[in-house]
């Protein structure tokens, strides 16, 4: 274990000057856009990290405690605008928990190519229905009424939608901690079409939910060594700082067109994704 620690906490050092500050401003820029939309976007930075030569199991375990950096960044000015469900995070938060945790702990006993394809099939589908939704919300105007209810939208906990909600957070945690992404991509559309909310509570609430799921599969990766705390630090604070600034400006987008981002976003995230599956 000793040795393998020693070999991995070098990773970092093998790239470049060059292809370091190049992950910092692309960590820079992803957190910006995962802080307004909510999401911490691991699914944009974790290809990037592999294209340029970093192994897998080390760009899953970076990718997971970036996405916890970033999302404890980007809670803040949530908690401020009161733009968290406490409630939902605890109940949904639970059994994602654990599931990152398994995956994270067996990431390289599952193929990396079949659940990569998995999530990519995933975030089309999850990005088409929020795009068509949010259209339609766009050119009806009698939606604005329900948008401007501040009482509304902070999330329908029933039986059944918890129950559907933990054995699908379950799943997704196992999923994301295995390949390295928090996969808030997919929770962002769950929360919204499943639980009723708010495009701006669903966000900060992501991002909470974020910071739990993103711990658990870290720590599952740390129990087996594969860390690089260089790495770490060079795409993480410019994730922090990023998520922090796009996060201040989040609860004041229009909630139908910030839906209408996210989807748009998740499309153009999903051919990224899929080209990591095979070539990452």
């Amino acid at each position: 274990m000793t040795d393998g620690l020693s070999t991995l906490a070098l990773a970092g050092a093998d790239l470049s000057g060059v292809e370091l500050a190049g992950l910092a401003v692309m960590s820079l820029i992803v957190g910006i856009v995962g802080g307004i939309v909510g999401i911490a976007l691991g699914v944009v930075r974790l290809p990037i990290m592999t294209a340029v030569g970093l192994d897998p199991l080390i760009a899953a375990s970076t990718n997971l405690f970036v996405s916890l950096l970033g999302s404890v960044a980007g809670s803040w000015p949530a908690i401020l605008q009161n733009r968290i469900v406490f409630r939902v995070v605890l109940v949904i938060g639970i059994p994602a928990i654990a599931g990152s945790f398994v995956g994270g702990l067996y990431a390289d006993v599952v193929s990396r190519t079949v659940l990569l394809t998995v999530v990519t099939l995933l975030l089309v589908w999850s990005a088409l229905m929020l795009i068509r939704r949010s259209i339609a919300e766009l050119r009806d105007r009698k939606s604005e009424e329900h948008e401007e209810d501040s009482s509304a939208g902070r999330g329908e906990l029933t039986p059944k939608t918890v129950g559907r909600e933990s054995v699908v957070g379950f799943a997704i945690g196992v999923i994301g901690g295995a390949v390295g992404l928090a996969l808030g991509v997919l929770r962002m559309p769950a929360l919204i079409h499943v639980l009723k909310m708010k495009p701006s509570l669903a966000a900060g609430t992501n991002l909470a939910l974020t910071i739990l799921v993103g711990s658990s599969g870290f720590a599952g990766h740390l129990i087996r060594g594969r860390v690089d705390w260089l790495l770490v630090a060079a795409v993480g604070i410019p994730a922090m700082i990023g998520m922090f600034a796009g996060s201040r400006y989040g609860g004041d987008v229009d909630s139908r067109k910030l839906r209408l981002v996210v989807g748009i976003v998740l499309l153009l995230v999903a051919p990224l994704v899929f080209f990591d599956a095979f070539w990452g």
